[in-house]
């Protein structure tokens, strides 16, 4: 399904791209100030958790990471979208590359400069890919 609004896709080129640079600063600014990231078994993490798991991550692997839509739903400055996180990690040792997919959900909002960012997400493990 595509999304309704260009601007929600700009949001994962923006994603994408900044994974793509390991760029800590342009991931954090495509978050809510308050987002949350609901993950099976694990405590939720916030923004403030998320910048040095990022920093670490950035420096072990390379990472390019894409988002599969299954559906968007846009009611105003609210959006609920459900696909697959799908990151290919490629660790900098050069021992080979792996893939991951997740399940998830997530909620975006419009703010005052009518860009989307991520406020809420649920991830649930699936299958390789």
């Amino acid at each position: 399904m595509t999304a309704p609004d260009p601007a929600i896709d700009e949001l994962y080129d923006a994603w994408r791209d900044a994974f793509a640079r390991g760029s800590v600063p342009d991931v954090l600014a495509l978050l809510t100030p308050d987002y949350t990231l609901w993950r099976p078994g694990a405590p939720v993490l916030r923004v403030e958790d998320i910048r040095p798991q990022m920093e670490t991550a950035f420096g072990r692997y390379a990472i390019d990471a894409r988002f599969e839509r299954v559906e968007c739903f846009v009611s105003g400055n609210l959006a609920i979208d459900c696909g697959w996180d799908v990151q290919t990690v490629q660790p900098r040792d050069d021992s080979p590359s792996r893939t991951m997919r997740q399940r998830v959900w997530v909620i975006l909002r419009r703010g005052n400069d009518a860009r989307w960012r991520f406020a809420r997400g649920m991830a649930q493990p699936g299958p390789e890919a």
